[in-house]
């Protein structure tokens, strides 16, 4: 049994290297826009730079970061969506790689959390904003540059 659980994670591990590979291009441009963006304007997300208005998915790289070392009430309180959104990924690892199933048949779920998504936007705004990050107010984005010019 425990030679079939170590076959099934080679061939998972195979399996994933070869989709990395397959997406190197996009993944390397991922990076560098991330580099550039932190190195240069001090900030990931295009939303708040532009607008200073927070976007749906702030707060969840923190929300993540909490969630690797075991603090789910700071994950909570950043953005709860990272809850689904770990579970999606889960289960997206579990059939693309162990089960080798089709994931497109996951889209129809991850629909589902971008729409809860954008409903827990409208709820964090409506409650929080403008308040303490990530529900905060950026003063410097380029829209209010733009317009004392």
């Amino acid at each position: 049994m425990g030679r079939k659980i170590k076959d099934a994670c080679k061939e998972a591990g195979w399996l994933f290297w070869r989709d990395v590979r397959r997406l190197k291009a996009p993944l390397i441009v991922l990076t560098l826009y991330f580099i550039f963006m932190k190195k240069v304007f001090h900030m990931m997300c295009p939303m708040v730079l532009l607008t200073g208005f927070p976007c749906p998915g702030c707060g969840l790289t923190r929300a993540g970061v909490a969630l690797l070392q075991g603090d789910f009430r700071t994950a909570w309180e950043q953005n709860l969506m990272i809850y689904p959104i770990v579970l999606f990924v889960i289960v997206y690892i579990v059939f693309r790689y162990f089960l080798k199933r089709d994931t497109k048949k996951l889209s129809w779920l991850l629909l589902v959390i971008l729409a809860f998504m954008i409903v827990y936007y409208i709820y964090r705004m409506c409650r929080y904003f403008p308040g303490e990050p990530p529900m905060s107010y950026y003063h410097d984005a380029l829209i209010t540059f733009m317009k004392k010019q």
